[in-house]
């Protein structure tokens, strides 16, 4: 057997190696002789960040998971891939005299959430190394989180941190490689202040963002504009602010009004304030 197996592993290629084994190398449980040769794959040019990306995929999974259960007949179904019904049947039948129906409950959902993970881990592989499908950019999905990202850590995730509105103006309308031209508020009411600005690059779309701050509370606000139409946002019913049409949405964190600044580009100002306060400053920004 020892012998079939080093001859499967002298098989594989460096990456098909690397990816086969990743799991257990980040778990601690590879064998020494193993562990070795992942380490120098990892180390090489262009690998370096696979072990993170990995990592990160593998927690956001195990999150998601937590709020999804089987039912009976689903985790027989699920069984049923792997191993004849009648067989399954009887060891867990022998399983539950021994141990109790909840120990073995409980033995079963680990064994699907190892197989989740692993599902996960061949998806990674897939998007990072298969044929790249047409992905989607979800802009209430992705800014929202981005606007809470920035509230709790916002270290270093501007690129430039200015409080000069005219410097954030040239630095948005000087980025390479935009598709449209970012809007930037005209003006804000005096207790709100810029911090500075970035572009968010999701590969699949560029947005602009300026994140302010109130000097009294300081709470944070976040302007973002990308290039889109509103009607492709999800269906809301718009407001109207004296003249300038709004769509609202809103998480237990944060409100999002959603306006058109120039055709084809989107503004979405996220905040803890109220829809109609938040429009109002829209409205004031944009005249």
């Amino acid at each position: 057997m020892a012998n079939a197996e080093a001859q499967k592993l002298s098989n594989l290629s460096s990456q098909d190696f690397l990816l086969a084994y990743l799991a257990e190398y980040l778990d601690g449980e590879l064998p020494a002789d193993l562990k070795g040769k992942v380490e120098a794959l990892v180390k090489a040019p262009g690998q370096g960040d696979i072990p993170a990306h990995f990592q990160s995929m593998r927690g956001r999974l195990q999150l998601s998971l937590q709020s999804y259960y089987l039912k009976e007949d689903e985790v027989q179904a699920l069984k049923a891939f792997v191993q004849d019904p009648a067989v399954k049947a009887t060891q867990e039948n022998a399983r539950i005299d021994a141990l109790g129906r909840g120990e073995v409950m409980s033995t079963l959902l680990r064994r699907v959430t190892l197989v989740a993970i692993a599902a996960a881990a061949i998806g990674f592989c897939l998007w990072k190394f298969g044929p790249r499908g047409e992905a989607k950019f979800k802009p209430l999905e992705f800014l929202g989180y981005e606007a809470l990202a920035l509230e709790e850590d916002p270290r270093d995730r501007l690129d430039l941190p200015s409080g000069d509105m005219k410097e954030i103006r040239q630095y948005l309308a000087a980025y390479p490689g935009l598709e449209f031209k970012p809007k930037v508020m005209k003006t804000m009411p005096a207790d709100w202040k810029p911090e500075g600005a970035t572009i968010i690059d999701y590969e699949i779309a560029k947005v602009a963002l300026v994140q302010f701050v109130n000097t009294n509370s300081k709470e944070k606000m976040f302007h973002f504009s990308y290039a889109g139409e509103l009607k492709d946002l999800p269906s809301a019913e718009p407001g109207n602010m004296r003249g300038l049409i709004f769509q609202t949405y809103s998480s237990d964190d944060l409100n999002l009004v959603a306006f058109e600044g120039p055709k084809g580009v989107v503004s979405i100002l996220a905040g803890r304030r109220s829809a109609p306060e938040l429009a109002e400053i829209a409205l004031n920004g944009t005249k």
